[in-house]
């Protein structure tokens, strides 16, 4: 800009050339008025003279009245200024509507200040730019500012311009000059000040209300250069805000949110020569709101940031059938692996570091960070969540070797909208007094391109190139609690809501307070200052609110939280938001506090002030919006599916008049008037023809005073002479949350009347029913899944007759009687319409809820038929045919007179005879049920559901073989009849077939139709992910086989490129190779420069790759990676190479080192680029009942004990236990003084050094030790170039029953391996998991190296009052619609199976993975179950359909004491699966195991199938057998890399077809080198008895066999299993436990200590009377757990509060409970506890009093008299005032509380009076 004025000074100069003074020699001035500049978009088809048009332009900048002057002094001073009064850009494309085209321009555009101001000065000394910019408005339209961006960009030319080489020269000669600068220093001073600017963020210009983002900041940035070279930086940025709104917004737009409250952020940094820069910056407080709204409107600007790009085809169209399997020239195709890649100079990436900036230094601190996320609509939203967190860091070197630490805080609470209270999710530490604390570390480490070095025995890795670590050595204390789950769903639900693209910003809000007035009379109500009425201010204080009228009432301000540093929990709101309000003819109601839901009651007197009656005032919150009802003390609930009219009797007129209309399930509120009134109901709506009101009255009030429940029975008579309709009126006290009783001895009472119908009948089966009731003319339908009230059933033996509508296309009749002592389940017969011999079975299942009884009509099972055969079922004496084209469910019952009795089905299909008797109630259960016939066997696959009624189960019956084609062709499969003769079965695209195999070989083909040639025969019963068929007609088909317990899916895709079994390539110059597939005779011929694509000639024969080359030959499987070499002639070596290249295998041959070593990528373990390591040392989660106000559970991650660990090789390993125990005692001692610091010889001959700064050891090898302890959770994860490994340990997991009581204290815990297995292993954490996956950017196929999971021995221990307390915690409450939610279940049922069979596997899109050695381990599980419970609370629904449901299939639970069970491993090798198949695979492996060992063991069940999957064929691809866990190991990526034997366990072979080609590998003691032995058939024997033998001598079998050398003694082969579990099956579940069954499972000597000493974790939280959780107190926990203990009798409804120690008096404590004060002392040697004495709060005739540190009690004795020796005064004197003065605060509110507590259960006397 200066140099521009300098031009256009010349003429100026002369106007200001005159010398007016001595230093002045020149000043000029330039003035433009505008100047704008228009870009166009050019149309290449109009000619260039036209290509100006107005409909092409894209935009125009315009700059308004620019001045510039300035003046040159003779001194070298210069001075010029510039003076910019408006800039603005506009978007002028056409076609387009726009709410506003202004992109950059002034905040307010008629204002005269200057928008830019530049003012540069300079003197000999110092040079100085000053630059202010004020009030811009920028709108950032990504879309305009796309346009702009790629205008320029099209522009750019193509070829280097001429214009840039001739300004090349002007460069060089200007640095020079800047040398010359430095040499003759000044100072330079830059500063810039932005004042107000305004950025808006929007995603469509279209619409005015669009939502934008606006940041608004000042920022003032100033840096100056010293003489010296010093240089200084200083920038603030202040009032950082952002806001979230419509795009253009009015002045009083109330539609504003905002996003970040305004913040500040200060920078500094500062260079001295040859010094390091040092710099910090510091940001105050960041306080930080997400919503839907917010989350949709940056969701929308991002959205539309990311431009869509266009996918271009490849234009490589599908390739030529015929060419698939023809020869290709190697250089005409472009294989990646035979470029290679341009090397790099090996001095490149040497940089050199520059000496003086190597210590650089800068931190950053950001003092409060706090994210709230609240949810609500639109910009009304309520704060849900809240985290508080606070940053600070420091970074040094980072233009080299990068290091950083920093520290973070972190605390989490959430919003309890029941209590209106902020409630803890993550806890603070050191007891609240600081937030849970992180640290990370980074640091950067030099390159090293060399490969990792061979020791003598190992590998060294290279440092990787980041290291990352993140760790935290305080407890993470989470509570879970329902209100919180309930937060997190709500966030969940409102955040999935205002991600997707349907979220519509301008839903109503709601206004924060809704007041309803429902007492029928007029109300006045004044608020607080801190609420208004909604709508336009100015209103008065008072407002009156007239008879069933609502008001809103808004927050009048929003009041800032920034309290500075203190948390949320500490500055909770006392309350804000109060309302008065007086009835119009009654005393005030005053200072109600209205944030806090609940129902509370207050006496107001009348006109006369004689009369007092009560108000009551309700308050419910929902979605942040608090309704206020104001109504009289009675409610009225319809439980009806129709409305009714409640009708008062005015004693003046003798008639009834309606006061309103009761809605179903919903409340209606009655007024003051009617409350004291007689009331009778009369059914509203569609019946109110049909039915008069109620004969007599709803009786309540007179009961009252005897009884809290009072139930009525009414009559609504009928006008048309047929049944009256009967109403069950049952009152209920209501749930007042406080009294003000004003000092009155009574008031009136508070009751809630619910109407019920007397039975209500549900359809639970999948077909409608007709229902009549006796004496009835009308019959109604219930369609399936509805519920309908029955209206005119008194419940007194009534006949209700029900037709089944066209169940197997009849209708069938039956009748039912309907009682009140009907049994909970009874059976009921239909009998057929047109041949009463035909009958069918249903049953019924009674449950009675307050007054009514729900009767439900359902079938014990569905049976759906889905095989395409006519199928029949046996049981005892009934035979059901089930047809074969039926769509229908089959209804299918036992007829057994024991509902429970266990009860089992046969099944045939077609002709054939009879299966096996299978038990149809193992639900979740799948097996094969094979039905025998003459020439074949018929397989059906079974598999059992439980609906979600809980009462049916759903038995599918699916052919076991299925056919699927998913391409395009339609295809033939032939099945081998006999040599000569081919069965064909045809199937079209996209269709799916039952397969019933008549030929036992297991073999198929495969044609196109059309074509005479078919494929080779390939397997179907084996599992195979993918073999490629060659075809002539189409090139290839993939058979996919796919096989699972109870079906085989077998499906055809066509052939895609990559999909063959392998590509051969002949990458040499003149070898000639050939191949074949072994045992085959067709060789071919490889000649050099051709590639060609292989399938296997015999799908079903030996799958192996057989190639030589004159002498030499090889054989592969084509599964594993692999490399070799052979001499061709003298001169050249000849290389071959086996890798994956996506889906298909591809073997090189090649003379190029460089090929395969590109070709193996990452075979070998390169440096890593980057490693995070992530440790918390502890965690905890206490799962808390609000609703119960108790403690369920606690769980706990904790770390390991001392740990000593040496480091042979490059990593760190632990010593054995044995070795550790040691080691620490040796330490102690030499802590203690007891040794010198020498070298120490211990008993198992190391000889270690454990003084000094290292500790060394010198025997058996030489190496460094350290004392160390494994933390809760260790996750490892690096990354290189072409390898990830992750490595995950979880130490210790237990679980602990905090519920008083428990019968097993300990959930959940390890069990650690018997002793002596124990000490000479290492310690293991209870679980690891370790995999190494390797991938390739050419591929898209992610190759899984290794993966191990790792599960040690475990125990549970459950009692039932713990299963229901969970439970209870995860069952939300029951909601007043639950029963209208249920008729949706039965559609859910039904829709799931109406979904194709197969819709599943043709929708299954995931990518393939390529799985080497993919391992989980065995899981072993000790199970103890109690009947008992601790509690003796009602169970929760969730509990009661369990039992159910055990009911339902004839189970019984008992009390079962260490059961063990015993889950196979789950083992993939060399297979490509689907991730999520494989995932389903391995949940279903142990989830079916787990079910049927269950079914076997605790129930006494038969199950489809071995119970024991330990033995599966392994045709499946998937062996499945059990190793001990301890035995088991798991490598990270170093030991992988060194080759290690993979696993330490066993194997036990599967007979298969009768040939017993029994291998195992028995390794040997863990830690001690691997050993193996052939098993021969006489230790098969021992073996087999060793398995049946009684547990008593099975310790010392664990230690049999050599030294140290362990015998897996494991799983069973077949025949063992199932004998004893006959036996068992005689007996019945008693016998079964005798210990038949803990010999038939395996059994493992417990380990006598249990726990490693590990008791519970902590104590019970004490949770507060009301509620409200709060963060844990380990002195409440105390005071609770010695009132548990202490066994004291306790009071009716007695709650501890608080308790202190008793000073001077030995073990003793006062406590402090909601009904006395009790002094308790604990007995030494005897270890109980006494009660020295206690008050009574009753006998308290004044309240307590303190003086100094002593508390007064003044209490009456037990007698209520007083005695004259005995001073009524009791004094305790305590430690000091501050818990006198807390104990005489617990007293009293303790007391206040105690009498509300009486008052609300205080029989109300109030109606005896009215009567008297």
């Amino acid at each position: 800009m200066v140099l521009f004025g300098l031009l256009s000074a010349e003429p100026v100069a002369e106007t200001g050339g005159e010398d007016q003074e001595d230093l002045e020699n020149l000043r000029f001035n330039l003035n433009i008025e505008t100047l704008g500049l228009v870009l166009y978009s050019n149309d290449p088809k109009q000619p260039l003279a036209l290509q100006h048009q107005q409909e092409l332009r894209l935009g125009e900048l315009a700059l308004h009245q620019l001045r510039v002057s300035g003046r040159i002094r003779s001194s070298d001073g210069l001075e010029v200024t510039a003076v910019l009064s408006g800039c603005t850009l506009d978007d002028l494309r056409t076609g387009m509507e726009r709410a506003s085209s202004r992109m950059v321009g002034r905040r307010d555009e008629d204002s005269a200040e200057a928008m830019i101001d530049v003012t540069y000065r300079q003197s000999a000394a110092e040079r100085e730019v000053v630059f202010v910019l004020q009030r811009l408005y920028l709108c950032a339209s990504v879309e305009f500012l796309m346009a702009v961006a790629d205008f320029f960009l099209q522009a750019l030319p193509q070829t280097p311009n001429t214009a840039t080489s001739n300004r090349l020269p002007l460069r060089q000669t200007a640095k020079p000059r800047a040398d010359t600068n430095t040499a003759s220093p000044v100072r330079t001073r830059l500063r810039a000040v932005v004042l107000d600017p305004e950025v808006v963020f929007v995603a469509s210009l279209m619409k005015a209300d669009a939502p934008a983002l606006v940041a608004s900041f000042q920022c003032d940035f100033s840096m100056q250069l010293e003489e010296d070279g010093r240089q200084d930086m200083r920038a603030n940025l202040r009032e950082l805000r952002v806001l979230a709104c419509p795009f253009i917004r009015d002045q009083e737009d109330a539609a504003v949110t905002t996003v970040l409250r305004p913040c500040s952020v200060a920078l500094e940094t500062k260079t001295v020569p040859n010094q390091p820069l040092s710099g910090c910056v510091t940001v105050e407080e960041v306080v930080l709101k997400i919503s839907p709204f917010i989350l949709n409107t940056v969701m929308t600007i991002t959205a539309a940031m990311t431009t869509r790009r266009h996918v271009d085809d490849d234009g490589s169209g599908p390739q030529e059938v015929g060419d698939l399997w023809s020869v290709r020239n190697i250089y005409g195709c472009n294989f990646w692996f035979l470029g290679v890649d341009s090397a790099s100079e090996a001095t490149e990436s040497l940089r050199d570091l520059d000496q003086g900036r190597q210590g650089e230094s800068f931190s950053a601190e950001v003092k409060v960070i706090q994210v709230t996320l609240e949810s609500g609509f639109g910009h009304r939203t309520v704060p849900l969540l809240l985290a508080e967190s606070s940053f600070s860091g420091s970074a040094k070197n980072w233009s080299s070797l990068l290091q950083l630490r920093a520290d973070m805080t972190l605390e989490v609470n959430y919003f309890n909208e029941i209590h209106a209270v902020w409630e803890p999710l993550i806890e603070r530490v050191d007891k609240g007094r600081r937030r849970w604390t992180l640290e990370l570390e980074m640091k950067n480490n030099p390159l090293q391109d060399r490969s990792p070095v061979h020791g003598d025995d190992f590998v060294i890795l290279p440092e990787p190139r980041l290291a990352v670590s993140v760790s935290s050595k305080d407890n993470l204390n989470v509570t879970v609690s329902q209100s919180s789950l309930s937060v997190l769903q709500n966030l969940a639900k409102a955040f999935s809501e205002g991600a997707s693209s349907s979220f519509d910003p301008s839903l109503k809000e709601k206004a924060p307070f809704t007041l309803n007035n429902s007492l029928g009379i007029p109300l006045m109500v004044q608020h607080s200052p801190s609420l208004r009425p909604r709508g336009p201010p100015g209103q008065g204080k008072l407002q009156e609110l007239p008879v069933d009228q609502s008001l809103d009432l808004e927050l009048s301000m929003i009041r800032t939280s920034s309290r500075g540093k203190l948390s949320a929990l500490q500055r909770q709101e006392s309350s804000l938001y109060s309302l008065s309000i007086v009835p119009s003819g009654f005393s005030e109601i005053s200072n109600i506090a209205v944030d806090k839901p609940g129902r509370r009651l207050y006496n107001v007197r009348g006109p006369s002030l004689q009369e007092v009656v009560s108000v009551l005032l309700q308050i419910d919150a929902a979605d942040g919006n608090k309704v206020i009802t104001v109504r009289s003390p009675l409610q009225i609930r319809n439980h009806f599916s129709v409305p009714f009219t409640v009708l008062k009797f005015c004693p003046t007129s003798r008639s009834l008049k309606s006061v309103g209309q009761a809605e179903p399930e919903r409340e209606f509120h009655i007024d003051l008037e009617t409350y004291r009134c007689q009331l009778f109901v009369a059914p509203a709506g569609p019946l109110s023809s049909q039915y008069g009101p109620s004969s007599s009255c709803v009786c309540w009030k007179e009961q009252i005073h005897r009884s809290r429940e009072v139930s009525s029975l009414l009559q609504c008579p009928s006008l048309d002479g047929s049944l009256p309709l009967m109403v069950v009126a049952v009152a209920l006290p209501d749930d007042l949350q406080h009294i003000s009783s004003r000092g009155e001895e009574d008031w009136d009472p508070a009751y809630i009347l619910h109407l019920h119908p007397g039975a209500t009948l549900r359809n639970l089966l999948p077909f409608s029913v007709r229902y009549m009731m006796e004496n009835s003319a009308d019959s109604y339908e219930l369609p399936a899944g509805s519920t309908a009230d029955l209206l005119n059933a008194r419940v007194s033996g009534e006949i209700l007759s029900l037709v089944l509508m066209r169940y197997q296309g009849r209708d069938w009749h039956g009748h039912i009687r309907i009682l009140q002592e009907v049994p909970e389940f009874f059976s009921v017969v239909l009998a057929c319409d047109s041949d009463s011999s035909m009958t069918v079975d249903l049953s019924m299942h009674v449950s009675r809820t307050s007054g009514r009884l729900l009767l439900a009509l359902f079938s014990p099972y569905w049976i759906i038929n889905k095989t395409s055969r006519v199928l029949q079922y046996r049981a005892e004496n009934l035979t059901v045919k089930h047809p074969a084209e039926h769509q229908d469910i089959v209804l299918f019952s036992f007829r057994k007179k024991n509902f429970f009795s266990k009860s089992k089905i046969q099944l045939s299909v077609a002709t054939s005879s009879w299966s096996e008797a299978f038990s149809p109630d193992a639900v979740g259960s799948y097996g094969c049920v094979r039905c025998p016939a003459s020439k074949m066997d018929f397989l059906v696959g079974v598999s059992i559901q439980m609906s979600s009624t809980n009462l049916t189960r759903i038995v599918t019956m699916s052919p076991f073989f299925t056919l699927l084609n998913k391409s395009s062709y339609e295809l033939e499969v032939g099945e081998l009849c006999s040599p000569t003769s081919t069965r064909w079965h045809y199937i079209t695209s996209s269709e799916c077939l039952p397969l019933w195999p008549e030929n036992p070989s297991g073999k198929l083909c495969l044609r196109v139709v059309g074509s005479e040639s078919s494929s080779n025969l390939f397997f179907f019963n084996r599992q195979d992910s993918g073999i490629l068929l060659r075809l002539d007609q189409c090139g290839g088909i993939i058979v996919d086989v796919n096989m699972s317990h109870h079906s085989t899916i077998i499906s055809f895709n066509e052939y895609y490129e990559g999909a063959a079994p392998a590509l051969l390539l002949n990458h040499t110059p003149w070898v000639s190779i050939r191949y074949k597939q072994s045992g085959s005779t067709g060789v071919q011929d490889l000649n050099p420069g051709e590639a060609r694509l292989f399938a296997w000639d015999d799908p079903s024969g030996e799958r192996s790759l057989s190639w030589s080359c004159m002498e030499n030959h090889g054989d592969l499987d084509l599964l594993k990676d692999d490399v070799g070499q052979f001499s061709y002639d003298s001169r050249s070596q000849v290389h071959w190479v086996s890798f994956l290249d996506g889906r298909q295998r591809v073997l090189l041959f090649t003379e190029d080192v460089a090929v395969v070593t590109k070709a193996r990528q990452a075979e070998e373990l390169e440096q890593f680029e980057q490693e995070v390591k992530v440790s918390l040392q502890n965690l905890g989660l206490s799962l808390v009942n609000n609703r119960g106000r108790q403690e369920v559970a606690y769980i706990g991650i904790t770390s390991s004990g001392v740990v000593w660990e040496m480091k042979p090789k490059s990593r760190w390993k632990p010593f054995s236990q044995k070795n550790i125990n040691l080691l620490e005692e040796a330490f102690q001692k030499q802590r203690g003084g007891g040794a010198g610091d020498g070298w120490v010889t211990l008993e198992t001959h190391l000889e270690v050094k454990l003084g000094g700064a290292t500790m060394m050891m010198r025997k058996p090898i030489s190496c460094q030790v350290r004392r160390n302890f494994l933390s809760g959770i260790q996750v490892e994860f690096k990354q290189s170039q072409h390898q990830r490994c992750l490595r995950a340990q979880l130490h210790w997991l237990q679980v602990d029953n905090q519920l008083p009581g428990a019968i097993f204290p300990i959930v959940f815990h390890p069990v650690p391996p018997p002793k002596s297995i124990a000490l000479d292993s290492e310690p293991k954490p209870f679980i690891e998991v370790s995999v190494i996956t390797r991938f390739n950017r050419h591929s898209n196929v992610m190759q899984i190296k290794y993966f191990m999971a790792l599960v040690q021995e475990m125990a549970v221990k459950i009692d039932q009052g713990f299963l229901s307390a969970i439970l209870a915690l995860f069952t939300p409450a029951a909601e007043l619609h639950a029963e209208r939610q249920k008729a949706g279940l039965l559609d859910k049922d039904l829709k799931k199976l109406q979904t194709e069979l197969m819709a599943t596997s043709l929708s299954d899109q995931s990518t393939l993975s390529f799985f080497q050695h993919f391992h989980i381990s065995p899981i072993k599980l000790h199970l103890s179950l109690s009947l008992g419970s601790s509690g003796s609370e009602e169970s929760p629904e969730a509990m009661q359909s369990l039992n159910l449901l055990l009911q339902s299939i004839g189970a019984t639970l008992t009390d079962v004491d260490d059961i063990v069970f015993k889950l196979a491993f789950f083992e993939v090798k060399y297979q490509f699966y689907r991730r999520e198949k494989l995932m389903w695979a391995v949940v279903r492996h142990y989830s079916e195991q787990f079910l049927k060992q269950m079914y076997v063991l605790v129930l006494g069940l038969d199950v489809l199938g071995n119970p024991f999957g330990l033995i599966r064929g392994l045709s499946e691809g998937v062996e499945a057998f059990f190793y001990e866990p301890f035995q088991g190991a798991v490598q990270g990526p170093e030991e992988f890399a060194e080759g290690f034997a993979i696993g330490v366990r066993t194997l036990l072979g599967n007979t298969v077809g009768g040939a017993a080609g029994v291998v195992s590998r028995i390794t040997g003691s863990v830690g001690k080198g691997l050993a193996a032995i052939t098993m021969d058939k006489e230790f098969q024997q021992k073996r087999r008895e060793e398995i049946n033998r009684p547990p008593r001598d099975f310790g010392e079998s664990l230690a049999k066999g050599g030294k140290g050398l362990l015998k897996g003694v494991l799983g069973g082969v077949t025949g063992i299993v199932t004998k004893p579990v006959e036996g068992a099956r005689k007996e019945g579940a008693a016998g079964f436990f005798k210990g038949i069954g803990k010999g038939l499972v395996g059994v493992v000597a417990r380990p006598t200590g249990g726990h490693r000493g590990h008791g519970q974790q902590h104590l019970p939280r004490h949770p507060e009377e009301d509620g409200i959780i709060r963060p844990y107190d380990l002195t409440e926990a105390q005071g609770l757990d010695l009132f548990q203990r202490s066994q004291i009798k306790q009071l009716d409804g007695e709650v501890f509060r608080d308790h202190c120690p008793y000073p001077g008096q030995k073990k003793t404590s006062i406590i402090i409970t909601n009904r006395r004060v009790l002094c308790v002392k604990q007995i030494d040697f005897l270890g109980h506890f006494n009660r020295e004495w206690e008050c009574l709060f009753e006998n308290f005739y004044r309240p307590p009093s303190l003086e100094g540190t002593q508390l007064n009690i003044y209490c009456k004795d037990q007698k209520g008299g007083f005695q004259r020796d005995s001073q009524p005064v009791r004094c305790l004197q305590l430690r000091d005032s501050d818990s006198a003065q807390k104990l005489q605060t617990v007293i009293s509110e303790a007391q206040v509380r105690q009498r509300q507590h009486s008052m609300k259960r205080q029989k109300s006397q109030r109606f005896l009076r009215v009567k008297q």
